[in-house]
């Protein structure tokens, strides 16, 4: 064996086309290489120094047996070949093709810094290759302190008190961390990136959705309980999701119980206020893709939706990517929310402008509109609308229409299900005036079913938005307005 290893090291020159696992792989003389090969249940891992003066060695890869036999040869000194493990589970994805879901073993930061350790890994869901960080089942009673819970039962990743939260750094990729939250038992989870370790004394920066179920109580990815940089949650956990407040929502690595029954605090919405769940997942991936995807029909239609919720997509494909709320279940789903105006708590539209493009980075704002990219959600020559008044009424108005009623008046109106049909309804077109940017009043000067409103003077008790008669009835405004497309 070592005669072979010597001729492969004379002839490597030679050779062409290698450096892949078919053709082997090529180490120059004073180098080395890292090599994780699809050989074995777990895949095989050799990290291989060539410490050659002046030749080349080449490594068989193409078959098991040829790996297997290089890897278990005696060796000329000069060649040092030292077992390493994958560095996450996505990597052991990548390299096996279709693991199944379990514990296995890897090194995130690599050969020659700390010690391997065991995880679990998610294989199959969302994309799969998911290593589970954190695991807190109040079965196991609670962390003693934050700092407990940074490192705890590192060789038990199937225990109810888990936690390799202190590795986060390894996994980051291009400057971003992509996170799963779980929490068994529940349908709901978030899945995010953000360019800060949540572990790291800053504020939450760089958060894209890329599907948030459970986005209220002021959720803005994870950032660190207490610190230096923002409201502490007085060490009741080590992270929380509640940015920049002393709320301790979305906790990971809790010490102590919240609500009753007891456990930990997950979302309000989903239990009420004061009320805890007995587990949460904390996952992670090496991956800062943003899959491209131009509305929500889109999510629906490519089977990436989790339930109505925050992600992320670019209307139009300009190259530009914005966050949306979308509703993945009303009237057949894959809506996205082009437009939300709460007028009781954020006011009128200061202008035209500002009713095309406002707050548009934070899709949840009382004030909110991306309808100036309402050109990127065309389908067919045809946009696809429905407007609602949340908190007024349960009806909804649902067409299609050829024109852009940013710009236009209304044409190829056709009805879909259409629950008010008073003060002139006939589709949205611009308005041009001075009290809204567009209406449903279709060649009139009413203003009602208005979008993007500059003004409520319109002699409404209670001052409000201009629904319709149907909605609010005669002379009575409404505080809310949402409008969607499809």
């Amino acid at each position: 064996m070592k005669l072979r290893i010597a001729m492969m090291i004379v002839t490597v020159p030679f050779l062409l086309g290698i450096n892949t696992l078919s053709e082997g792989y090529r180490i120059p003389f004073s180098g080395s290489l890292r090599l994780y090969l699809p050989y074995g249940a777990e895949g095989s891992c050799y990290y291989i120094q060539n410490n050659h003066a002046s030749s080349d060695l080449f490594v068989p890869t193409k078959t098991s047996t040829e790996w297997n036999a290089f890897t278990a040869a005696s060796k000329p000194a000069f060649i040092v070949a030292t077992q390493c493990y994958p560095k996450s589970c996505k990597e052991i994805k990548d390299t096996l093709g279709s693991p199944a879901d379990g514990v296995y073993t890897i090194d995130s930061d690599g050969v020659g810094g700390n010690t391997q350790y065991q995880v679990s890994c998610d294989m199959t869901t969302d994309g799969g290759g998911w290593t589970r960080i954190f695991r807190h089942n109040i079965a196991g009673g609670y962390f003693a302190n934050t700092a407990d819970a940074l490192s705890k039962n590192t060789a038990a990743p199937t225990g109810n008190l888990y936690s390799v939260i202190n590795k986060i750094g390894d996994f980051v990729a291009n400057g971003k961390y992509r996170f799963r939250q779980t929490w068994p038992g529940y349908t709901q989870k978030n899945i995010w990136l953000q360019t800060t370790n949540p572990t790291s004394d800053v504020v939450t920066a760089g958060v894209v959705p890329i599907a948030v179920n459970l986005h209220s109580d002021y959720w803005n990815g994870l950032e660190l309980g207490n610190g230096t940089h923002g409201p502490a949650n007085s060490n009741q956990a080590l992270l929380d999701g509640s940015a920049q407040r002393s709320d301790w929502w979305y906790a990971i690595g809790s010490t102590v119980a919240y609500g009753t029954p007891a456990g930990i605090p997950m979302a309000s919405p989903v239990l009420g206020s004061n009320v805890g769940v007995s587990e949460v997942n904390l996952w992670i991936k090496e991956d800062d893709t943003v899959t491209n995807y131009n509305s929500c029909k889109a999510i629906l239609d490519a089977g990436a939706s989790i339930g109505n919720g925050l992600y992320t997509i670019d209307p139009g494909n300009t190259g530009t990517k914005i966050p949306v709320y979308c509703d993945m279940t009303t009237d057949g789903g894959g809506w996205t929310r082009i437009l939300y105006h709460d007028y009781s708590v954020a006011g009128v539209f200061a202008s035209d402008a500002e009713a095309l493009n406002a707050n548009s980075g934070t899709p949840l704002a009382k004030k909110y509109s991306i309808l100036n990219r309402l050109a990127g959600f065309y389908r067919g020559g045809k946009l696809e609308l429905r407007i609602n008044w949340p908190g007024t009424s349960t009806k909804r108005n649902w067409w299609t229409q050829t024109s852009n009623f940013t710009t236009s008046p209304v044409a190829g109106y056709t009805a879909v299900a259409i629950e008010s049909t008073s003060n002139f309804w006939g589709g949205l077109e611009y308005n041009g005036g001075a009290d809204t940017l567009a209406d449903g009043s279709v060649n009139h000067i009413n203003w009602f079913y208005s979008v993007g409103a500059k003004t409520v003077n319109w002699g409404a008790t209670p001052p409000g938005l201009p629904a319709s008669e149907d909605v609010a009835g005669v002379g009575v405004g409404v505080p809310r307005v949402e409008l969607w497309v499809k």
